[in-house]
């Protein structure tokens, strides 16, 4: 279903998109400092994961349920389903990539799990029927070789480990599902109505995956449970969230690239923060990250597409 606002809104200008990504950005590159802190702490990879979603969850939830609680219980069983499908998918992105940094260096994580784009223009193509133009895939193919300069000293210099590899790239796998669905819902469903559920199953998700591998969710101590509810609020609910909004304006595969941003800013943080320099080709691929960005982010999804998602019924028990 869709909300009466979200419905009787024009569509938002390019301006104010890309202004709320390149926010969501650097909201999202914070994730990177946090993460480190607790990583240094011991903490699990799976248990940062579990209490990132948790906290975020607890936050937006009852707020959903005073604002949207009519619009969630009338969500028909396939927005159900893909509510579920896609929490499913956000808590095996954060568990997979958070848990890959155990085993490969983060340069070379962050390359491999930001190889989405590819995986998106072309799931984009199959499921939604958004034939990237010529722009585009030019955009998308800078904003990847950019990834790649700032990750060849981690590529070049480290011999990789399976293990990380594989876990990597099913992060990035996982997060074309993420957005492939989020495109789909976001079309019918508010975005409080949407968040809040799907980061709640990504939660649960999460939880079931701790406890069958045993991994220690506790005791924690002051310090360590400030980090969780910063990765909560920062690259979580002004992050994630603030894609989950965009998503209904511009195609997954333009979001999909944004993300690239992740590793220029999370490298100026690390300078501030770890007093990590980096090196010469993070400025360089930088450069290529941004343009990618800017050359996907100005071109909407085709309108054959987006009202084909939109004309889809939306209150009640179908789709």
């Amino acid at each position: 279903m869709t909300d009466e606002t979200d419905e009787t809104r024009p569509p938002e200008s390019s301006l104010k998109v890309m202004t709320a990504m390149g926010f969501a950005v650097l909201a999202l590159a914070f994730s990177s400092v946090f993460i480190t802190k607790l990583e240094r702490a011991h903490v699990p990879p799976l248990a940062i994961a579990f209490y990132r979603m948790a906290i975020a969850t607890g936050l937006l939830l009852p707020l959903a349920l005073a604002f949207k609680k009519r619009e969630i219980s009338l969500l028909s069983r396939k927005d159900l389903a893909l509510l579920l499908l896609g929490g499913l998918c956000l808590a095996v992105h954060f568990g997979a990539w958070i848990t890959s940094l155990k085993y490969i260096p983060i340069a070379t994580s962050v390359v491999l799990v930001n190889s989405h784009p590819l995986f998106v223009v072309l799931a984009s193509y199959l499921f939604l029927g958004e034939r990237p133009s010529r722009i585009h895939l030019i955009g998308t193919m800078t904003g990847l070789a950019g990834m790649l300069i700032i990750g060849r000293e981690g590529l070049s210099d480290v011999r990789l480990a399976l293990v990380g590899d594989a876990l990597a790239i099913l992060g990035a796998l996982a997060v074309v599902g993420y957005f492939i669905i989020g495109r789909k819902v976001r079309a019918r469903v508010s975005l409080l109505g949407y968040a809040a559920p799907l980061y709640a199953a990504c939660s649960v998700f999460l939880l079931m995956w701790a406890k069958a591998t045993g991994t220690r969710l506790h005791p924690f101590g002051a310090a360590e449970w400030l980090y969780f509810a910063a990765l909560a609020v920062v690259p979580t609910i002004l992050g994630h969230t603030v894609f989950n909004w965009a998503i209904r304006h511009v195609r997954p595969s333009t979001i999909s690239l944004a993300f690239l941003g992740e590793p220029v800013v999370a490298s100026i943080l690390a300078f501030f923060f770890f007093d990590q320099r980096p090196p010469l080709s993070t400025f360089v691929g930088g450069a290529f990250v941004l343009a990618g960005v800017y050359l996907t982010t100005a071109f909407r999804a085709p309108p054959r597409a987006k009202a084909r998602l939109e004309a889809e019924p939306s209150a009640s028990p179908a789709p």
